[in-house]
């Protein structure tokens, strides 16, 4: 423990709780956290969230991947690491989503709001995670409409 850390601190004391978490299994390995979402659960700031998950890090219990991928439990659930960030998650999701009918040609798909609250990221997020469907022509934007699946019957890989 360094000269700045005191004993049972409120950082102590959230990682000691988010640790019991993890290792009795309510938070099973992949689970997603995110600050917002600890920050709500204890009452706490952003700066105590992250202290106490930089002890869970140290301990190997939470991990990250790649810049700008969520933290997320540590444990065999989580894939090895494939240079994917949650980015490259959501346009797969979105191709998946086409590919499969779920939003058919000409269907419009859900606002980029509900999409950041669907993935539990930023707006800029879903944009940058859409343009490479708008480049190749899988999906199409009409302002002010909306964002609409493109009017073309192939599979898109």
């Amino acid at each position: 423990m360094s000269r700045n850390q005191r004993p049972n601190s409120l950082p102590d004391r959230v990682a000691t709780d988010l640790r019991a978490r993890i290792t009795d299994g309510r938070w099973p390995p992949g689970r997603v956290l995110t600050y917002a979402d600890i920050q709500q659960l204890y009452g706490v700031s952003r700066e105590t969230v992250a202290a106490a998950l930089t002890r869970l890090r140290d301990a190997g219990l939470v991990e990250t991947r790649r810049m700008g991928t969520r933290l997320r439990v540590a444990g065999k659930s989580w894939p090895a690491a494939t240079g994917t960030s949650i980015q490259d998650e959501i346009t797969a999701h979105v191709r998946d989503q086409v590919n499969r009918g779920v939003y058919g040609p000409g269907d419009r798909i859900p606002s980029l709001e509900a999409l950041a609250a669907e993935y539990s990221v930023s707006v800029a997020t879903v944009r940058r995670s859409l343009s490479p469907l708008l480049t190749e022509g899988v999906l199409i934007t009409i302002r002010p409409r909306g964002t609409f699946v493109a009017n073309s019957s192939a599979d898109v890989d």
